[in-house]
């Protein structure tokens, strides 16, 4: 395996602690030797690569004709990590002593003549400048011109392409990216390749892949086998599966008043009050907060108050407004048809921060509305915009994220701009949540892919469980979010295929090949998970903590059954669920301590002695927690569901690659709140 190490001697040290975060980029597939005369001269510094780990198959020069629309990230003043290091950790004597937006420009942002300087050399290259932020330079130019100026060749790539496609095309870099010595100190990164639309060759990556016909014969009906309200409130009879003969039938949909009595809400007296959650996501759901005030009150609980609930720089309400979020509607649809409504996403996250802390304000954050997936997206971009529009106006204390993509589609250029907006965030007292990823195995392999944001040191990565309620609401169970599932074959004997069956879902994890092992991680992440087969450096481990995302809850939005009425569907909603969860009860930790958290991985870690956490335990695998029957109107036979079997991502005791530090306990918010210092003055 090839391993490039992107540092010069003006890039600073990215630090938590005493670990430098330094970018480590390790594919399958680096980039290709620089092309005669390409090669960097002692005047010029080399830029970390914006190619992603997983860019390969055959190049050629992009057209010099071609226009390329970028960014020139600018590089904050020395001393910004070890700051942000200081306000997060509560053993510290800077702990809390955060500053405004303000205050962080005037100290640590870009100065003026450093945004001149890149300026100046961008547009005497010919290269025209087209925005002009705190952050960077966007620009335009044509290929020809770029690869002149930054003695580089921009190449076009015929790509493997994801799931229905056979290729793509993408575009990379083909040698070192360079720029004059006296402006090293100045670029933080050059980001925007990847966002390069163009024409596609065979398929597209934005196909959908085949998907098999649905059996048209039903062995059982949902009123043969009804749902339970709690686990096992019914069971069934079942084909013998693990020695079994009869099982559980899958959860109606976790009611509000269950969720809170799990995680000890109803009985802790906090409620979120004076702090501010946001909520960033892809689109506008214009039945909010209506949806979410009918919710609440179908289950006797408060919705918002007047004021209690912002919308800001959201995009406006269209029927085909968004792709990405359209698809993951119909991936976690319970409707008939597939019908999910146009905004289950939101009104997943939003109910979930409100049922967690039903007094914190809460700021919805629209990202701009793009293709999520292949070849020239830039969702990603998209969300660190409004990630940065969070931070330079300190919308929130906590945000929440329920999006992730796979960190091998990104290059060392693209994850520096993160970090930075990241450590500001940390540095104004501003916690990020992000999920984990719902595709387990799959981004968990070898080599390890993991989800991003999540796996970012400077955010917390928010894994999924399956929870199992008792009649009276307390948890009898508690397990990895790994899910299988298989039928029952065609005369009901037995089932095709064998349990557990086909991976159908399960929570993100793993260690990072970008990111070393932050401080806060050293003492806790054991050392076979946080390395790569022992054959690196230790790295940063996800998930850190985890909430229920495989047993669904209820959610109510407009479109759950029927397109344009509202109505309360039973949602498996993923990492989407655990994240936003998380957000609200860290609101409610807030009230508790009585001012903003900030990053909130150290005092999560420090909190690991108290009883704070659920050590979610491995489960049996000749004896695991299963469900038989309908999770969906939409499904034309009973299924097998097999809980806790990931296949890759296992959990143990104490910290492990499913769960991390566990599942918030009854006791989670009191115990959190005793580790948290006061902010010393």
């Amino acid at each position: 395996m090839s391993v490039h190490v992107y540092a010069a001697a003006r890039r600073r040290a990215r630090r938590w602690g005493g670990a430098a975060l330094t970018l480590v980029a390790a594919g399958a597939l680096m980039a290709p030797s620089p092309p005669a005369g390409a090669a960097s001269v002692p005047s010029r510094v080399v830029l970390p690569s914006p190619d992603p780990t997983n860019l390969s198959g055959t190049s050629k020069p992009l057209d010099p004709a071609q226009v390329l629309n970028l960014r020139v990230y600018l590089a904050d003043r020395p001393g910004v990590a070890a700051a942000a290091t200081g306000v997060s950790d509560p053993d510290s004597p800077q702990y809390g002593h955060f500053l405004t937006p303000a205050q962080f420009q005037r100290t640590f942002g870009p100065t003026a003549d450093q945004v001149a300087a890149v300026r100046d050399w961008l547009t005497g290259q010919g290269i025209t400048i087209t925005a002009t932020t705190d952050h960077y330079l966007g620009i335009t130019t044509t290929a020809a011109t770029f690869d002149t100026a930054f003695a580089t060749r921009v190449d076009e790539y015929d790509s493997p392409a994801p799931i229905g496609s056979s290729t793509f095309r993408q575009v990379g870099v083909t040698g070192d990216l360079t720029v004059p010595a006296e402006l090293g100190p100045d670029i933080l990164s050059i980001t925007g390749f990847d966002e390069t639309a163009l024409p596609r060759t065979t398929g597209s990556p934005n196909d959908s892949p085949t998907v098999p016909a649905a059996r048209t014969t039903r062995t059982a009906s949902a009123t043969d086998i009804p749902c339970s309200h709690y686990w096992a409130e019914h069971t069934t009879p079942i084909p013998e599966a693990f020695g079994q003969t009869t099982a559980p039938t899958p959860i109606c949909g976790y009611t509000p008043q269950q969720m809170r009595h799990a995680y000890g809400l109803d009985t802790s007296p906090q409620s979120g009050k004076g702090a501010t959650v946001a909520v960033v996501l892809d689109d506008r759901n214009p039945d909010m907060p209506a949806d979410a005030d009918r919710f609440f009150a179908d289950h006797d609980l408060p919705g918002f108050a007047p004021g209690q609930y912002v919308e800001d720089d959201v995009s406006p309400p269209s029927s085909s407004h968004c792709t990405s979020d359209s698809a993951a509607a119909a991936s976690h649809s319970n409707a008939p048809g597939g019908l999910a409504g146009q905004w289950i996403e939101s009104a997943i996250d939003i109910e979930a921060v409100h049922l967690a802390a039903p007094d914190a304000k809460l700021v919805y954050v629209g990202m701009d509305c793009t293709t999520f997936s292949g070849a020239g997206s830039d969702y990603f971009r998209h969300g660190l915009d409004a990630v940065t529009k969070v931070v330079d106006e300190r919308l929130a204390d906590v945000a929440t994220g329920s999006w992730a993509r796979g960190e091998q589609t990104y290059g060392p250029a693209d994850l520096l701009p993160w970090d930075e907006i990241l450590e500001q965030g940390a540095l104004e007292g501003i916690g990020f949540d992000f999920s984990a990823g719902d595709s387990g195995n799959t981004l968990s392999g070898k080599p390890v892919y993991v989800a991003f944001p999540a796996d970012d040191p400077w955010s917390t990565d928010v894994g999924g469980t399956s929870l199992a309620l008792g009649a009276d609401g307390s948890v009898i169970g508690d397990y990895p979010w790994g899910r299988h599932v298989t039928q029952p074959n065609a005369d009901g004997t037995g089932y095709q295929p064998a349990p557990p069956g086909d991976f159908d879902g399960g929570t993100g994890g793993g260690v990072s090949p970008y990111y070393p092992q932050p401080d806060y991680q050293k003492p806790v992440v054991p050392t076979e998970l946080s390395t790569l087969d022992g054959s690196q450096r230790p790295g940063r481990a996800g998930p850190d903590i985890a909430l229920d995302a495989g047993i669904p809850t209820l959610i109510g939005y407009t479109g759950a059954l029927v397109e344009g009425q509202y109505d309360e569907a039973a949602q498996g909603s993923g990492t989407s669920l655990s994240s936003p969860l998380l957000a609200g009860m860290e609101a409610d930790v807030i009230q508790a301590v009585g001012h903003p958290l900030g990053f909130v991985n150290p005092l999560l870690y420090r909190a690991r002695a108290t009883g704070a956490y659920r050590d979610i335990l491995p489960v049996d695998p000749a004896h695991p927690p299963i469900e038989y029957g309908f999770e969906s109107p939409a499904q034309t036979d009973p299924m097998l569901f097999t809980e806790g079997e990931d296949g890759v991502l296992q959990a143990t005791a104490g910290y492990d690659d499913a769960t991390g530090l566990g599942a918030p306990s009854t006791t989670f918010i009191a115990d959190l709140s005793a580790v948290c210092p006061a902010r010393r003055r």
